[in-house]
């Protein structure tokens, strides 16, 4: 496989990961408790890691670690708005919006190999 096609499928493995990590989140809040909700949660967490590892091979770790954090908790954001009905400050929403920017400088900022 080129490496054009490898770095693309790095970046599926962690679009993925993101997904993975959002969802176990949400199984854990929509479970209230529930030993299966923890069980599920564990299982995505673990699923959401291997992608992260395979996503690394190709992508700066620092960027990728990056983009998971702040993608995957945006995610959840908006997750928790949209789902579970809960509301957010101003101050939360100017700080997600600089949290993406911040992703969006890293981007823009990274070395090509």
């Amino acid at each position: 496989m080129n490496l054009h096609k490898q770095t693309i499928l790095a970046w599926i493995f962690l679009t993925l990961a993101i997904l993975a990590e959002v969802l176990s989140t949400g199984i854990l809040k929509a479970g209230n408790g529930n030993l299966y909700s923890y069980i599920l949660m564990a299982v995505f967490i673990a699923i959401s890691y291997y992608l992260m590892a395979l996503a690394i091979r190709k992508i700066q770790v620092g960027i990728a670690y990056a983009m998971w954090e702040i993608l995957g908790s945006s995610c959840i954001v908006l997750m928790s708005v949209f789902v579970f009905d809960e509301i957010l400050s101003t101050k939360e929403i100017i700080g997600i919006l600089l949290a993406i920017l911040g992703i969006i400088l890293i981007n823009i900022g990274e070395v090509k190999e």
